[in-house]
């Protein structure tokens, strides 16, 4: 019976000392190491990858943009870091702090129509994808986004894109032609940073495939102004609140 009892308590410290340590909350990394590492990482990335860019010389043609590893039967491709365009914003951190993060923007096709802004409505198909190229969520069929509700690095990356074209058949079908479409590559800081989130782990860069067929230029608060002139003019990435009174400028009719 000692014996046994013996066993029993060495069972019972290993189960309970096993769950102390499942339960352990990693401290909360800090922003600008993070953010200096995930850059690294981003353009390690773009370095050995390209996108089907040679498709897209035709004009007129519907093309899906995909992504692929730079081997040795393709070397001759151009890598993605001589294609995309290299920009920071600032995010302020709980401390205060504005720490710049990279964005880095592809355009395979500008669009023919006008850019959102930070809080106009868009309506797009996109495809989201981490470094390892796992997707984690697509848009199968187009749909409206307020970008006031989306992370900040599509925010910001699908300025640079512009909407298209469309046309309605008798059955009130719409068919778009000339539509933006590119990339948007953006550290976690500019999405989810360390949450989790579905199939995104903490910490985890993000890559969005972005079709942008239409912009709704907006004002949600209905004063006559367009939310994009209120939303962020410091550059902090919130939305600015001027007078101070607890409700943010965009939804302040005041």
């Amino acid at each position: 019976m000692k014996k046994t009892y013996v066993c029993f308590l060495i069972l019972f410290i290993s189960f309970f000392s096993c769950k102390k340590e499942e339960n352990v909350v990693e401290p909360l990394r800090d922003v600008a190491e993070q953010v200096s590492r995930e850059e690294m990482e981003l353009e390690e990335f773009l370095s050995s990858h390209y996108y089907n860019y040679e498709e897209f010389q035709d004009s007129n043609s519907t093309v899906e943009i995909k992504i692929d590893s730079l081997l040795q039967s393709n070397s001759g491709k151009k890598p993605l870091i001589d294609q995309v365009v290299k920009q920071f914003v600032k995010v302020k951190t709980s401390s205060g702090d504005l720490i710049k993060h990279p964005i880095y923007t592809l355009i395979a096709k500008e669009g023919s129509g006008q850019s959102p802004s930070r809080a106009d409505s868009t309506y797009v198909s996109y495809k989201g994808i981490l470094l390892n190229k796992s997707q984690f969520d697509r848009s199968f069929e187009p749909i409206w986004f307020d970008l006031t509700t989306v992370v900040r690095g599509f925010r910001e990356g699908l300025g640079v894109f512009k909407s298209g074209e469309f046309t309605v058949d008798q059955n009130n079908i719409a068919t778009f032609s000339n539509y933006g479409q590119g990339i948007v590559f953006m550290p976690s800081g500019l999405g989810y940073y360390n949450n989790n989130s579905g199939a995104i782990p903490e910490y985890s860069p993000l890559i969005f495939i972005i079709n942008l067929y239409l912009v709704k230029k907006t004002d949600h608060d209905g004063d006559g102004i367009l939310s994009g002139l209120e939303y962020d003019n410091d550059g902090d990435g919130l939305p600015d609140d001027t007078d101070e009174d607890g409700l943010v400028d965009y939804l302040d009719a005041d």
